[in-house]
């Protein structure tokens, strides 16, 4: 059986509990014996019912140490050994096939039986980095790998269930990781045609998947500025509409007729972009899952 022993640390601050000294057993062992260890062990975060560690994991079949994040209910008010069994299970077995992929590699489920007989969970994960700080500074292009790794996550027969900018995180190659899956459960989406980065907000058939696309800013601007003069509802700003746009402007101005070349520019700006995503071939918009 499969144990992990956890080197000497820190405790959240505030909190008198102290982790474990004894060997923690694996969920679900495997049939070989194997004994895992965590070295330079410290709190990475901390919250009411989770705490984050990061340290060094001695492998039983390598000389390098790995990096790697802790996840544990250890210090929580209330343990829950099922969600942590379920999270294990999601990463180990529903999700396997997307390990270094789309969600990081997990290195078991390990769990801790006090003298109260409950059941504390440590979660052992691959470190790929950080959460997304500063959502208005992505590209497209890892908007777009964001939006693939959820949707493969969707095509293998799952919801993420709480997608959030700390549950998407960054590698040092600039890869989005899905993490804290928790809250996953059975789906069947109805995504049929790749999201594009840029093109106008649309029901596309998964809730998730559109939460995804906003969460990202995988959109257009929902409001499109003509810089200095006003600030147009991008629905608006279609060919045909101009006397109700400039009836907009002579809310501020006394004469919006004056503005009337720099707003049909903009209104066509935008109806170009249109007609760009709708001119892209179906092919270009084909989901493909590898």
């Amino acid at each position: 059986m499969a144990s992990l022993q956890l080197s000497l640390a820190p405790s959240p601050w505030g909190c008198r509990k102290e982790l474990p000294t004894s060997k923690l057993q694996r969920y679900e062992p495997e049939d070989e014996t194997k004994e895992y260890s965590i070295r330079d062990f410290r709190v990475h975060v901390s919250h009411k019912d989770t705490t984050v560690y990061r340290g060094l994991l001695t492998l039983p079949d390598s000389v390098e140490p790995v990096k790697v994040v802790v996840k544990t209910d250890f210090f929580a008010e209330t343990l829950r050994p099922k969600d942590f069994e379920h999270e294990a299970d999601m990463y180990e077995i529903h999700l396997w096939d997307l390990q270094d992929k789309a969600i990081p590699r997990c290195y078991g489920l390990f769990q801790h039986k006090g003298e109260d007989g409950k059941v504390s969970s440590f979660l052992v994960l691959g470190d790929y980095g950080d959460p997304i700080v500063e959502p208005r500074n992505l590209t497209n292009s890892f908007k777009g790998k964001v939006i693939d790794a959820v949707y493969h996550i969707h095509f293998l027969g799952f919801t993420h269930g709480d997608l959030s900018y700390d549950n998407i995180i960054i590698n040092k190659d600039g890869w989005p990781f899905i993490i804290d899956l928790e809250t996953a459960k059975p789906h069947v989406c109805g995504v049929k045609e790749r999201l594009l980065i840029g093109e106008e907000k649309r029901d596309i058939g998964c809730a998730e998947m559109m939460q995804c696309a906003a969460l990202v800013r995988a959109w257009a601007n929902v409001y499109v500025k003509l810089e200095g003069v006003y600030t147009f509802y991008r629905g608006d700003l279609r060919r045909g509409n101009m006397e109700r746009l400039l009836s907009l402007l002579s809310r501020r101005y006394d004469d919006p007729s004056v503005y009337r070349p720099y707003v049909e520019e903009l209104v066509e700006q935008v109806e170009a972009e249109r007609e760009y995503y709708r001119n892209i071939p179906p092919e270009k918009r084909l989901i493909v899952v590898e």
